[in-house]
């Protein structure tokens, strides 16, 4: 008979498990919106994560992911590089380093242990992110008032927590899961709402934050979709025939839209010639720069890189002449591959790459509407990354890493016989 002290413990333990599944999802409500909230939030889920029921059995279950294993596998290539550049003179920079993120599928897998739980995760993200959107759209319309940075930064304009390519990036997200839910709706008002939320997000994207990176990024997402909803298995010629079209008119009206017009088209050519001409700062220039200056650092080291964290201070060694230093000083490549390259080197970029397949070979096994929504996510993140430093920023890092958290177990061909109680 088990005493009334064990049953108290044995409750505080479930209260524990339950309130930090809670935390989790919360921390993916957070993350589009605060950084303080999210750590916090994170934090707690950890210690509940620990002090909770079946504490073994979870953690065992959530180490077993595949999802978990490559976040683990990438970690221990940072930790390895972290080692390299102590070995070589340069100061350990394990700690309070952006790797220790890829420690958190681990940590919410053993929270977010079904795919209820997963959902909830997910749905939250999406709420909040909606949340940023139409507070964005009420900006522009004049309902609601503009942050006052976007008086000294017009791009800031229309921004409600973050900067315009992290917003805008979080609702390529959010229209990814809209679509998603549209293809698999049963209700034709889940389908229409599904589809008007897309229909704003895009919207919102294209005329009023205006961001770059989103344009590009936009690309593949919609021949994703084109692909997706034309281009299917057993499509007919007519199914074709009305993907091409929808590419060319996308096309079009790319050309035909002013703002993509201006900032992708226009404005890029116009920057690289300033740049070209007369070495100025602009946007396109400070990236040619950085590219410029990182190529010959990777020729320097180019099998295992010269460690974690020390592109930095190499390239601000190699521009430390030149005329507008503080213009061009920035603390990533602005291009993921780049940066991976320098500091982990081919070996390290080989991995990356490796994982990144394993990634997309995952999802592809994904029942719908989750297939559809992490291909999104990652065709967002890798697309980005070309022209952005993602994991070097706080929101970027944490919204993709939080979102993998919560990707669903794949169904396999065959169940084994003994199969776990607690979904990893």
């Amino acid at each position: 008979m088990t005493s009334t002290p064990t049953r108290w413990v044995d409750a505080a333990r479930d209260a524990l498990l339950v309130s930090g599944r809670w935390f989790a999802v919360l921390s993916l409500f957070a993350v589009s919106l605060n950084k303080p909230a999210t750590n916090i939030l994170l934090a707690l889920s950890l210690v509940c994560a620990l002090l909770g029921s079946q504490t073994r059995e979870r953690w065992i279950a959530s180490a077993r992911h595949p999802v978990v294993i490559g976040a683990l596998a990438w970690w221990g290539v940072m930790v390895l590089s972290g080692v390299h550049a102590w070995a070589a003179g340069h100061a350990s920079l394990l700690t309070g380093t952006p790797i220790w993120a890829l420690c958190y599928p681990l940590i919410l897998g053993t929270l977010l242990t079904d795919t209820a739980w997963r959902r909830r995760g997910l749905v939250a993200f999406a709420a909040a992110v909606a949340l940023v959107l139409l507070i964005s759209c009420g900006q522009f319309l004049g309902i609601f008032p503009q942050r006052e940075v976007a008086l000294a930064l017009p791009a800031m304009r229309n921004t409600v927590f973050k900067e315009y390519t992290q917003q805008g990036l979080g609702f390529l997200m959010l229209a990814s899961m809209a679509v998603a839910v549209a293809l698999v709706a049963q209700r034709p008002k889940q389908r229409m709402l599904a589809c008007a939320l897309a229909l704003l997000t895009l919207v919102n994207v294209v005329f009023i934050l205006k961001s770059r990176t989103t344009y590009i990024t936009l690309v593949p997402l919609i021949v994703y979709w084109a692909w997706r909803l034309f281009g299917r298995r057993g499509a007919g010629w007519r199914a074709v025939a009305a993907t091409g079209a929808l590419l060319v008119a996308i096309a079009a009206l790319s050309w035909a839209v002013q703002p993509v017009r201006e900032r992708l088209l226009q404005s890029v050519t116009q920057e690289v010639t300033r740049y070209a001409a007369q070495r100025e700062p602009t946007s396109m220039g400070i990236r040619l720069e950085l590219w410029r200056r990182t190529l010959p650092l990777i020729q320097d080291a180019p099998v295992f890189g010269h460690g974690l964290g020390q592109w930095q201070p190499l390239y601000r060694k190699a521009i430390e002449n030149l005329p507008q230093f503080d213009a061009f000083l920035m603390g990533h490549p602005h291009q993921e591959m780049l940066l991976i390259w320098t500091e982990q080197g081919t070996v390290g970029l080989l991995v990356y790459l490796a994982l990144l397949v394993a990634l997309a070979r995952y999802i592809r096994r994904l029942d719908a509407p989750y297939r559809d929504i992490y291909a999104g996510i990652l065709l967002i993140y890798v697309t980005a990354g070309l022209a952005n430093g993602l994991w070097a920023d706080f929101t970027h890092r944490h919204v993709f890493i939080l979102l993998l958290a919560c990707i669903p177990l794949a169904p396999t061909m065959k169940q084994p016989a003994r199969a776990a109680r607690i979904e990893p």
